[in-house]
């Protein structure tokens, strides 16, 4: 199942699909394919050396019109055979692996000033999760860049499943409602989840989203000491939140999975 990770910008989306991901690995393949062209640390976060940059494996970046005309051969280039594009068989040098096993493909990252957008970005992952081969008992997280622009690049018509994270602001819910929109007239999987809640907000956030018309389908505790990790760019450690993600996975995401 091909999972996409969205929220905006802040709201732990990054963190998440790590927990997810372990959460994950006892019963499937997990990879983590970073698709957000701002935020480098996710590499960090999950304790590996960041993996070459898939957009260099087909060339390197190119104008966006370029990309779209070139769509063909970067199939060509990242597929096996008739099989597909199978993860498994890029080159070990664009894959990095976690100590407990998660999987990490990096897209590519704005890094240049004056190297124009992060079009040609979200154009390769569209390309890739919409030509994916995947293997059996396989799961692929894909951590978007924040807010909108994976909804103008129309990636989510190559995912299964659109899981938002959420934190406690409007604009947050706002963005839930969109996506949410966009998940039904797709036909695709809808998720959310709500981060960094303390008890002063519990109760408010439940409310309001179930005032607009939002489920939430599990809420994360704030993690001081997954805070404190972030901040000192450090391999993620966590406490609460994990136990609580662990808890949403094994209960809504899990058997969503197994039913495919």
């Amino acid at each position: 199942m091909k999972i996409m990770v969205c929220g905006k910008g802040g709201s732990g989306k990054t963190v998440l699909s790590i927990l997810i991901a372990r959460s994950l690995l006892e019963k499937f393949k997990v990879y983590i394919v970073d698709s957000d062209e701002s935020n480098s640390l996710l590499p960090v976060f999950l304790g590996v050396n960041p993996p070459k940059p898939l957009v260099e494996y087909v060339g390197g970046k190119r104008e966006e019109e370029d990309f779209e005309k070139m769509e063909p051969d970067i199939i060509r280039a990242l597929s096996t055979a008739r099989e597909g594009i199978k993860l498994s068989l890029l080159p070990s040098e664009y894959i990095a692996t976690s100590r407990e096993g998660v999987r990490l493909i990096v897209i590519g990252k704005v890094r240049e000033y004056g190297e124009g957008c992060a079009c040609p970005f979200n154009i390769l992952t569209r390309i890739l999760l919409g030509n994916l081969s995947l293997e059996k008992n396989e799961v692929v997280l894909i951590d978007t860049d924040a807010g909108v622009e994976h909804i103008g690049r129309r990636i989510e018509e190559v995912s299964d499943g659109i899981l938002v994270v959420i934190d406690p602001t409007a604009e947050s819910i706002e963005l839930a409602l969109t996506l949410k929109k966009i998940a039904k007239n797709l036909g695709k999987i809808f998720w959310v989840i709500a981060n960094k809640v303390t008890d002063d907000v519990k109760d408010l956030i439940i409310e309001e989203t179930a005032g607009v018309g939002l489920n939430i389908d599990g809420l994360v505790r704030f993690d001081r000491e997954l805070y404190v990790s972030c901040l000192r760019r450090k391999l993620l450690k966590s406490g609460d939140a994990l136990l609580d993600v662990k808890k949403i996975v094994e209960e809504k995401i899990i058997p969503t999975i197994i039913r495919g």
